[in-house]
């Protein structure tokens, strides 16, 4: 039998031995207590996190000291009495009840502790497990739609997990913001910095960062329903903030509300509203539709992961053709579901006709649940003569075998410069007719047919593109030399397709495309990078074979040689086109100008030093992002808050 971590004096103990015990006792608990509140301090209500961030553990041996209602109570007892003298003379029962709410939670942190530990041994065996993304792809093989369906509702529109700010961490800020402060206006408990990367100044308090370009960031900072009021109140006299980033804040119904007044009485003061993961309901986003169709400013408006559902549709059809400047609109992730994409789009395609141009370029609809429906009402769309949609972004979502129904309108486009469709579940029989469709296509730059990071988490399906695909992808590539960006990522093409032999070759290492003819039947990614090493313009292609030479029956000696060329004159006509186009190394395009190819140039003003930190802390693996709400209350405090608002507002 397991004995105890610290076993308790047994009944024939003499007192020099109970005395023992006790001062052991008593030593262990207020260290341990005194690394939980340093912990605690750390990562205030979350404090495996600060134990995590220090690298320590508490002593497993905390589990097994007495509580208060044990066999073991009058050792509790004694114990609480010496551990707080103070409060055993204030009251009797004073000291016993503090002693055993701090063994509680000091229990629990070495339970959680332990199930964290648990969990992020169990995530490094899947990773090993799964070496890489070509696995997984592998593993999945074409989706099969009829026996393995994804819900058409879309992806749960959920927030990150957090605490809600206590209104004192917040006060600093807001009092910066009430004074009509800029970055350059310090006062007590900002400290002045600069954004990594691109250098802009910014003035950072303890919760919230204004920055040169009038970004107001409190992204992650959670001022929630309790705070938001006095937020806006102290925006009411600050007219230097033009863009609002308030990302992950769980602000509510209520919290739309205050925002919904504030632009109401201030329109023209701010240019973006960046509101993603704020529990904004269908609701909640009338109330803010009907103050911003009266502004004339708001250009880029930002609402993922809020769940508005499918009865949203034609509030979103109000606020696309009555804000007279919106160019941006994210929907990813909001729960809008097939049925609801597809009523916004049929109305859109139904106002167009007899309007002019719509001044929205850029939608996000990633991760909402596009299917059959969404896929022929956004074809209708795009048909249009006077569609200017620049920029459709459908990743994430559960298309497959619908795709075929967006070639009518892709046919007939002449506006889309960017189409991602990352993770949808399509293979060779739907892309077939996309890539004829787009071949050619008059403005098109930029098309993701590759892997999403969130795959995984939101159950969605990867694409499975074979060799059969070799010769359109091919053609697609010549017939649109204006092309930047191709990404196919991990895919099921071969290396070098079914049936080419490279024997007939000279083996050189002469960096220099070989001469093929057809006689070769070059395939596979090989015939691709072979297409690339001569495209004018493209910048960026991505795309790995999951299947090895070896694999493919093609010996590495053999083989090898002739990838690492063909690769190799691919990169550098990449190289070559970056530089003549942007004027800069390979190096800083990936690190700086590639993410203004794939997304608008405004997308920088939603960039936040508080998200940009977590996920390089999360990529160094010094913090762990939380994906999943366990039973912190939050969410429910949220919906209590807006509720109680909405019965205030109406008495």
């Amino acid at each position: 039998m397991k004995q105890p971590l610290f076993p308790f004096p047994s009944a024939a103990a003499s007192p020099a031995q109970v005395e023992e015990y006790l001062d052991t006792a008593t030593r262990l608990f207020k260290s341990q207590q005194c690394l939980y509140d340093e912990a605690n301090k750390l990562s205030p209500q979350k404090v495996v996190d600060g134990l995590q961030q220090r690298k320590i553990y508490l002593d497993a041996r905390i589990l097994n000291l007495p509580r208060r209602q044990s066999a073991h109570s009058q050792l509790a007892h004694t114990l609480a009495e010496r551990i707080y003298p103070d409060l055993a003379d204030h009251h009797p029962s004073a000291a016993i009840i503090r002693y055993d709410n701090d063994v509680l939670a000091l229990r629990r942190a070495v339970r959680e502790h332990r199930e964290r530990d648990a969990a992020d041994a169990k995530e490094a065996k899947e990773a090993k497990k799964v070496k890489d993304w070509s696995l997984r792809v592998l593993t999945q093989g074409p989706w099969d739609e009829p026996h393995d369906a994804v819900s058409y509702k879309g992806a749960p529109a959920l927030p990150m997990p957090v605490d809600l700010s206590d209104m004192q961490s917040l006060i600093p800020f807001f009092n910066h913001l009430s004074h009509d402060g800029t970055d350059q206006d310090l006062l007590p408990g900002g400290q002045e910095g600069q954004e990594p990367l691109y250098g802009v100044h910014l003035l950072e308090y303890e919760k919230g960062v204004l920055y040169s370009d009038g970004r107001l960031d409190l992204c992650k900072k959670v001022v929630g329903p309790h705070n938001i009021a006095a937020l806006m109140t102290a925006l009411r006299t600050n007219t230097f903030t033009r863009h609002f980033l308030l990302g992950n804040n769980v602000i509510g119904p209520a919290g739309a509300r205050a925002i919904a007044d504030f632009v109401k009485d201030f329109p023209e003061r701010m240019e973006t509203w960046y509101l993603a993961g704020n529990c904004i309901d269908a609701e909640s986003l009338r109330s803010l539709v009907n103050a911003w169709v009266n502004s004339s400013t708001v250009t880029n408006i930002w609402l993922k992961r809020n769940p508005l559902g499918p009865t949203a549709a034609d509030d979103l059809f109000r606020l696309i053709t009555q804000a007279p400047n919106l160019r941006t609109l994210d929907l990813d992730q909001t729960e809008l579901g097939d049925g609801g994409v597809a009523r916004l789009f049929e109305l859109l395609a139904d106002h167009i006709p007899d309007h002019d141009k719509l001044p929205l370029k850029h939608i996000y609809l990633n991760a909402c649940g596009l299917g059959p429906k969404s896929m022929a009402s956004i074809s209708a769309y795009l048909s249009q003569p006077n569609c200017s949609l620049e920029s459709l972004y459908m990743s994430l979502n559960p298309i497959g075998s619908s795709l075929p129904l967006l070639t009518p309108g892709l046919t007939l486009n002449t506006s889309l410069e960017r189409l991602t469709l990352a993770s949808t579940g399509v293979t060779d029989t739907a892309t077939l007719p996309l890539l004829t469709a787009l071949s050619p296509h008059p403005t098109l730059r930029v098309l993701d047919l590759g892997r999403a990071y969130a795959t995984p988490d939101l159950s969605q399906r990867y694409n499975y593109l074979t060799d059969a695909l070799t010769e359109p992808l091919c053609a697609f590539l010549r017939s649109n030399p204006s092309l930047l960006y191709l990404a196919l990522h991990e895919t099921a093409l071969t290396p070098f397709g079914p049936s080419f032999l490279p024997s007939s070759l000279q083996r050189t290492t002469n960096p220099r495309p070989p001469s093929f003819d057809a006689a070769s039947n070059l395939s596979g990614l090989a015939a691709l990078y072979h297409e690339v090493a001569t495209h004018p313009s493209l910048v960026y292609f991505s795309a790995k074979s999951i299947f090895p030479l070896h694999v493919c029956g093609q010996d590495r000696k053999e083989y090898g040689w002739l990838a690492k060329i063909v690769r190799g004159c691919a990169r550098e006509r990449l190289e070559a086109n970056v530089r003549s186009k942007y004027g800069v190394d390979y190096g800083t395009f990936l690190a700086k100008e590639k993410r203004f190819v794939v997304s608008p140039r405004y997308v920088r003003f939603i960039d936040s030093v508080y998200r940009n930190r977590d996920a390089g802390a999360a990529r160094r693996g010094e913090k762990r992002l939380e994906k999943w709400w366990g039973d912190e209350g939050v969410l429910e405090e949220v919906r209590m808050a807006g509720l109680q608002h909405g019965v205030q507002e109406g008495a």
